[in-house]
């Protein structure tokens, strides 16, 4: 019986620590980085699709590196195709944070959004003009592997009609 009721304090001490989505999403903009980090890291677990805007916000601002870290890292929880691929591509252009620039192609590694031209201009970016940084090098090594570029599909070449007189 004792069992029971340190189980039910339990439960009811983690249900009443435990935030709801839009609590989360309004935590992202504290001046705290501890409760945005926090906050980003649940919004991920969470899978909510709702918080893509909010943590796009964040992975564009100039909020500290492990901030958007963890907004990168939670849009890449998320798996949400589309805008998300969209605001990392665009995060990875404008960061001067390798090590943001890293998580963020992390996340469009586990979003796998490969009809998206913004996925394959995030990673020829970093292929141009950031492969100093062997972690960023490495990652793209890894993308490229999983997601090997498409090849132009090459047009089979019809032989021309032969002309009637043409010997046989």
């Amino acid at each position: 019986m004792k069992k029971l009721a340190v189980i039910f304090a339990a439960a009811s001490l983690f249900s009443l620590s435990a935030k709801d989505k839009k609590e989360n999403i309004a935590d992202l903009k504290s001046a705290d980085d501890a409760v945005a980090i926090k906050a980003a890291q649940e919004l991920g677990a969470d899978g909510a699709k709702d918080a893509i805007e909010p943590l796009g916000e964040v992975i564009k601002s100039n909020r500290a590196a492990g901030v958007r870290i963890a907004a990168a890292s939670a849009l890449g929880r998320i798996g949400e195709k589309g805008r998300s691929t969209t605001i990392l591509k665009e995060s990875i252009e404008a960061d001067q944070d390798n090590h943001v620039v890293y998580t963020e192609l992390l996340a469009l590694m586990n979003i796998a959004d490969l009809e998206n031209p913004d996925l394959t201009k995030a990673v020829e970016f970093c292929e141009n003009n950031k492969k100093s940084d062997m972690y960023i090098t490495d990652i793209l090594t890894r993308i490229r592997k999983k997601f090997p570029a498409k090849k132009e599909e090459k047009k089979e070449e019809k032989p021309a009609d032969k002309p009637a007189d043409a010997p046989k």
